[in-house]
C-alpha cells in the first residue's frame, strides 16, 4: 500500500506529469521528517528519499489539451494504479502559457473534486529555483559544502519582448524567494542583471539567470554597450544556467506538491484559479477599446 500524489506540469504549450509514492502515511512522514520543517531544504532532501518518483513527457508535437489525459492514465496503468489510488494532485499555478495553465489546472480540479482528495499549488519559477538549488547543492557535495551562494532570477517568457520573474537566494541547500513574481520588459530585466552588484556581506556569492526566457534576455544583455556589459560580468559572476534546469519538471512539482502537502497547504479545488499575472493579449485589446 503506498501513499500516491500525482503532478501535473503544464506552464508551457506541452509539459510533464509525475506520480510520486511513499510507502509510509501522511503522518508517519510528518513524524520521520520532526525538526527539519524549519529547514525547507532539507526537509526537501529528506522527503525525496522517501520517495518513489515516476515521470512521463507529454507529447510535444501536440498541446497538453490534447495529450495530458491519456498521459495521466498511461503513467498510472504503467504502476497498476487507476484514478482512485490517488491521495493528492500537485499542479503548477503559474506563471506560465494561458493555455497550459488551464489545461492544467481544470484537470487537476476536475479530478480532485470527483476523487475528493487535495490539491496544491505549486509556483513555476519556484519549480526552476529548486532545480537550480538541487544542481548546486549536488555539486557541494562533490566538493566543499556551501562554497557558494547564488542570487538566481528565475524567468519564464511571457512572451510581446516581456519575462515573468523572481528572485530567490540559493545558498547552504536553501532556496528561499527574496523578489515576488512580477513582469517587464526583457530589455528592462537584462539592464537590471547588468546592474547587480555583488553584497558586501557575501563577496563570494555569483548572479544567476535560469528559465525558458533565458535565452531572450541573454539576446538583450548582449546589446547593452560591451564596457558596461564587461564590468557587470566581472562584478556579479553572472551565471547563464543550463537550459534543462530552467525547463519545469513535474518530478520536482511533485516534490514541492509533497512538501506543502505534508504542511497542510491544500487549497479548495474551485477555489484555485491560474496566476497569469496579466490580460490575455485578446483582453487587452478589448479593454483597450476601438483604435
Amino acid at each position: 500500500m503506498t501513499t500516491n500524489l500525482l503532478a501535473l506540469e503544464t506552464s508551457g504549450r506541452s509539459g510533464s506529469i509525475a506520480l510520486a509514492k511513499s510507502t509510509e502515511s501522511l503522518d508517519g512522514l510528518r513524524e520521520s521528517i520532526g525538526s527539519d520543517w524549519s529547514l525547507p531544504g532539507r526537509c526537501l532532501r529528506n522527503l525525496t528519499e522517501r520517495l518513489e518518483i515516476l515521470s512521463l513527457d507529454l507529447d510535444p508535437t501536440w498541446g497538453s489539451a490534447k495529450t495530458l489525459a491519456p498521459a495521466i492514465q498511461k503513467l498510472l496503468a504503467q504502476d497498476g494504479l487507476a484514478p482512485k489510488d490517488l491521495h493528492a494532485i500537485a499542479v503548477v499555478q503559474g506563471p506560465g502559457s494561458f493555455t497550459g495553465l488551464r489545461v492544467g489546472i481544470a484537470t487537476a480540479k476536475v479530478m480532485a473534486y470527483a476523487l475528493q482528495i487535495p490539491i496544491v499549488a505549486i509556483d513555476t519559477l519556484e519549480v526552476i529555483a529548486q532545480q537550480v538549488s538541487d544542481s548546486r547543492t549536488a555539486s557541494d557535495s562533490r566538493s566543499e559544502p556551501g562554497s557558494q551562494s547564488l542570487d538566481l532570477f528565475a524567468v519564464a517568457d511571457a512572451f510581446r519582448g516581456q519575462s515573468f520573474w523572481a528572485k530567490y537566494r540559493i545558498g547552504a541547500g536553501e532556496c528561499v524567494e527574496t523578489t515576488r513574481t512580477r513582469i517587464d520588459d526583457n530589455t528592462w530585466l537584462a539592464q537590471e542583471l547588468s546592474a547587480q552588484k555583488l553584497t558586501a556581506q557575501d563577496p563570494s556569492g555569483c548572479i544567476g539567470v535560469a528559465g525558458p526566457s533565458l535565452e531572450k534576455l541573454r539576446d538583450c544583455y548582449r546589446e547593452i554597450p560591451s564596457a558596461e556589459s564587461q564590468t557587470a560580468l566581472d562584478k556579479s559572476r553572472l551565471v547563464w544556467e543550463p537550459k534543462q534546469l530552467g525547463e519545469p519538471r513535474a518530478s520536482t512539482v511533485a516534490r514541492l506538491g509533497w512538501r506543502a502537502w505534508l504542511r497542510d497547504q491544500t487549497v479548495e479545488p474551485f477555489g484555485l484559479l491560474p496566476m497569469y499575472y496579466r490580460s490575455s493579449a485578446a483582453e487587452e485589446k478589448h479593454s483597450s477599446g476601438p483604435s
